[in-house]
């Protein structure tokens, strides 16, 4: 007994190891992973979370500015080029060390990356994992094969090293999944006011429609948020965008889609970097709530609810995605079995007809919950939920702890 007792405990510490080691996947998110994104503060150039995890927020950078630092960015994609040396990708490195930046480091890159010779040139320079998480490929790439040639490449020499791109609505040119072999993650936008012609529910209609391709390969999937031009600043002439309220609410609400198309993290991706720029007040009021609800979000058991619109607009039709109901809401349990409903409006003001929608969701556990965020509580006696949702508008119902086993 005793040595088979052992031999439990040995298997039991190969699991343990074998999880901290695993890369580039999604896989940990359920099984290995226990951060929240208040495990940032680290003071040495460690990385706060394991390699192959999903930290909760990143954003791009630019020389111009540093804002990353003051928002708490755990993945910071430093810089911006179509055409990169060996000697500028560690330039990039180093830059991001004097600015402080001891968290990620997505390096900027250009086709170079194609050749070993470029990563053997960046390990020549004493560059080692250790020194960065991972590359930002090409902006929108629409050739799968220079994706996977770059991936080849930099894992020969770095072979812990993440490889990420923002590959557009993967709707147009080659299936989404041919891209999977030559990326770790994938970046989904939600630029839906920077390209007017897409609805708003556009945003989950995309993950949901892709995102299970790349989560089912074991890769990570972030929404990147809209955070520059239309979307970002008050415009007297757009019902959907004329106050600063509706500015930071319709940021507010892009992130509430990822998460309830399946997001893992939140990735901005803007142009401005400027001291309190508009791009970045929906993150800002955000960030806090997107913290207390990354539990769920991180473990990644959700199941889609059934709603049922009693008033205003019913549904709304988005390509990919088809048609959506215009109340959406996900059940999510996190490791620990607490239950929390995920809901929001998925239309914008317009489409909306500035309307708000009264809506029943179905499928909900009994119990009493807080309504997060909103000082009052909804009590549950025969799984559903009622409510109302403004254009916009989210609401997040955590089952108190005592209710959770019923």
């Amino acid at each position: 007994m005793k040595t088979r007792d052992n031999l439990s405990l040995a298997l039991l510490a190969s699991a343990v190891l074998l999880c901290f080691l695993i890369i580039g996947s999604s896989t940990a998110l359920g099984s290995c992973e226990e951060n929240t994104s208040d495990d940032v503060s680290l003071t040495s150039n460690e990385f706060p979370y394991p390699r192959g995890t999903a930290p909760p927020y990143g954003m791009m950078g630019w020389e111009t500015g540093n804002q990353y630092l003051t928002d708490n960015a755990t993945l910071v994609h430093l810089g911006w080029s179509t055409s990169i040396t060996p000697q500028q990708f560690v330039d990039n490195i180093n830059r991001g060390k004097e600015l402080g930046i001891q968290k990620y480091l997505v390096a900027t890159s250009g086709p170079q990356m194609e050749s070993e010779s470029f990563w053997k040139d960046v390990t020549d320079m004493g560059v080692t994992d250790n020194d960065f998480y991972g590359v930002y490929f090409p902006d929108e790439e629409g050739n799968p094969a220079t994706l996977i040639a770059m991936y080849t490449a930099m894992k020969k020499y770095f072979p812990n090293s993440v490889a990420g791109d923002y590959l557009g609505d993967m709707q147009t040119g080659p299936d989404d999944d041919e891209f999977i072999p030559g990326l770790d993650v994938s970046y989904f936008t939600t630029y839906t006011k920077f390209h007017p012609e897409r609805p708003h529910a556009w945003v989950y209609g995309n993950l949901i429609a892709n995102a299970p391709d790349w989560k089912n390969a074991g890769k990570t999937v972030y929404v990147t948020t809209e955070a520059f031009g239309q979307a970002a600043e008050v415009n007297a002439l757009d019902p959907d965008l004329n106050t600063t309220q509706k500015v930071a609410d319709r940021h507010e609400s892009q992130i509430v889609m990822g998460i309830l198309g399946g997001a893992q993290g939140v990735f901005s991706y803007a142009y401005k970097y400027a001291k309190d720029t508009p791009s970045y007040t929906g993150w800002v009021s955000f960030k806090p709530k997107y913290e207390q609800i990354w539990p769920w979000i991180m473990e990644g058991n959700r199941t889609l609810l059934t709603t049922n619109v009693t008033s205003g607009r019913t549904n709304i039709t988005s390509d990919p995605g088809g048609i959506i109901d215009a109340v959406t809401a996900y059940m999510f349990t996190d490791a620990d079995g607490r239950k929390l409903i995920a809901s929001s409006s998925m239309l914008d003001f317009t489409e909306a007809n500035g309307a708000a929608n009264n809506a029943t969701i179905t499928g909900v556990p009994d119990g009493t919950y807080d309504v997060l965020w909103e000082n009052r509580t909804v009590t549950v006696t025969d799984g559903t939920v009622k409510d109302t949702w403004q254009p916009y508008e989210y609401h997040f119902y955590q089952l108190k702890t005592e209710d959770t086993d019923k």
